[in-house]
């Protein structure tokens, strides 16, 4: 029987649906209507706060994670919907555009938050 590296991926897309699944819609509720929300001077103290928060290193690595993860997550996902589309004869092919999309997405939002 031919071993395959297939169990991986897997474990990454699930790792990343649950990263997904259970901190992006807090960062999305965060970012995008409890930091901006109130008069100007209100929401320019909590973004300061939150920046605050996100030069922390340990906060740095928890949103490394959930970017990586849910980047896997969502490359293997596109992996599997390509085959099921037809593409299954490519399926070797299609995880250098997938995984190696996911991989250079981590890298840059690394860099990214390295510079912070």
């Amino acid at each position: 029987m031919k071993r395959s590296g297939e169990a991986f991926w897997w474990a990454l897309f699930s790792a990343g649906g649950v990263m997904a699944a259970l901190f992006v819609p807090a960062f999305v509720i965060v970012t995008g209507f409890l930091l901006p929300s109130g008069d100007a001077a209100v929401a320019a103290e909590r973004a300061a706060g939150f920046a605050g928060l996100v030069g922390w290193w340990p906060v740095r690595v928890a949103l490394l994670g959930v970017i990586a993860l849910s980047l896997f997550h969502c490359a293997h996902r596109i992996r599997h919907t390509l085959m099921d589309l037809g593409l299954r004869h490519l399926s070797g092919l299609l995880k250098l555009p997938c995984y190696g999309g996911a991989l250079a997405g981590t890298v840059w939002a690394a860099m990214l938050l390295r510079a912070l």
